[in-house]
């Protein structure tokens, strides 16, 4: 499951559209959201506002007044190349793509790697208020980062400041002829339509080398995009496996996450409150009995963890860490910026003993700045109890990323368990 929806997911749309082949194949009936619809108690259904989220639920057997929500999220995003709308540049005989950095990349990780092209292209429709979207992916290798020998740079193991702007350029050929039209040509041609037909694209750049296990006893997993597509595995396949009766079992897959959240695809909106009210509606729930099954709903945040690097141990807290293959982690934070308080820390302590599974719980290092979650934007729109947990991994934000196996399957047991108890 992991393999695939790393394969698949190789741009935000793409993502959302193999957690909708998924969710279909297992029963879950799509709904609209510019149309009504009339779910029944025991059904499953999802609901895609836009092509880069999506929300998935079931719908407890039995029917009461007050519907509690467990609830997750993730997010579908990573740290990419954006290709800009003026794409075609050329240099030294070579053909290349401008390009935007996306979130915060690791600059260095991304240089001699296969890189293909995937994301969005809108094309011209009848209306032109309704341009027709297709989704791409070029399903090979098309461009590359070259870096530098180091004897043109014999600093570069000293360290330098890479120019993204000039040293990011990914190089897709070695035409001579190589001017303003020549990507747009290329993007018509696999799409099998007129270059002019093409208004607009929100394409990335992304790695194409394929998961595998490795260490001596294979227990590691090395793959692009593991933050934050091991979260949406673990939400896709928890989901699936859930048969609670009482109450409304929720996920919710969010964009742009890694540049702050604020869009109508972000957790950091009102999309997913006009959900839950959607829903509720549906239901013949009322705003009231909205707000009063907030006060009996729970949610969790998912994305990746830091684990403690076997390299730099003075990265982590002296005695709250994540230790690689010691199970998911609970995120806390002094400064709150993880939704975890004592409460919700107890609760996923609590199931984690009774199903005898493994977590752990880490903390920042005082003098060290760890990355920002969904957790808090979904308690700020939503005042509910929350917690964030993830997958410890190493190099996160690198083109490759590396995880345990393991602590992937300890987190997908407690994330089923409270769907299910």
């Amino acid at each position: 499951m992991l393999f695939e929806c790393i394969k698949n997911g190789t741009a935000p749309n793409r993502v959302v559209s193999f957690a909708k082949e998924y969710l279909t194949a297992r029963g879950f009936e799509e709904v609209y959201p510019n149309k009504l619809f009339h779910p029944i108690h025991g059904g499953k259904y999802l609901i895609t506002p836009f092509p880069d989220v999506i929300f998935a639920f079931t719908a407890g057997a039995k029917s009461r007044q007050f519907q509690s929500m467990r609830m997750a999220f993730a997010h579908v995003d990573q740290p990419c190349l954006k290709i800009k709308g003026r794409a075609d540049h050329a240099s030294m005989g070579c053909s290349q793509l401008n390009v935007g950095i996306y979130g915060g990349m690791k600059d260095h990780t991304w240089f001699d790697r296969p890189l293909g092209i995937a994301g969005m292209v809108a094309l011209r429709g009848e209306d032109v208020f309704a341009p027709r979207m297709v989704s791409y992916d070029s399903g090979r290798p098309l461009a590359i980062i070259p870096g530098v020998a180091i004897h043109m740079k014999r600093e570069m193991n000293e360290g330098w400041k890479i120019d993204r702007q000039k040293e990011m350029l990914p190089v897709v050929g070695l035409e001579k002829q190589w001017n303003q039209g020549s990507f747009l040509s290329f993007l018509g041609s696999e799409l099998e339509v007129d270059p002019s037909e093409i208004l607009s694209y929100d394409l990335n750049l992304y790695n194409r080398e394929e998961p595998q296990y490795l260490g001596l006893n294979k227990e590691l997993i090395a793959a692009p995009r593991l933050d934050n597509l091991a979260s949406v595995s673990i939400l896709l396949e928890s989901l699936t496996q859930s048969d609670r009766e009482d109450g409304l079992n929720l996920i919710g897959l969010f964009n742009h996450e890694e540049v702050g959240s604020v869009s109508k695809s972000g957790a950091d909106s009102s999309l997913l409150q006009m959900v839950l009210q959607q829903i509720f509606h549906a239901f013949t729930c009322t705003d009231d009995m909205l707000r009063a099954s907030l006060a009996d709903s729970f949610y969790l945040s998912l994305d990746g963890a830091h684990a403690s690097h076997p390299n730099y141990p003075e990265c982590a807290d002296i005695t709250t860490q994540a230790i690689m293959g010691q199970g998911g982690v609970l995120k806390s934070s002094a400064s709150c910026k993880y939704a975890s308080d004592s409460r919700m820390k107890a609760i996923m302590n609590g199931l984690a003993e009774k199903y005898d599974i493994l977590l752990q719980e880490v903390a920042d290092r005082n003098t060290i700045r760890g990355g920002y979650t969904l957790g808090p934007m979904v308690g700020a729109q939503l005042p509910m109890y929350g917690c964030d947990l993830g997958v410890p991994m190493w190099s996160m934000h690198s083109a490759l990323e590396t995880m345990a196996a393991s602590d992937y399957d300890q987190l997908c047991q407690l994330v089923t368990a409270y769907f299910n108890d």
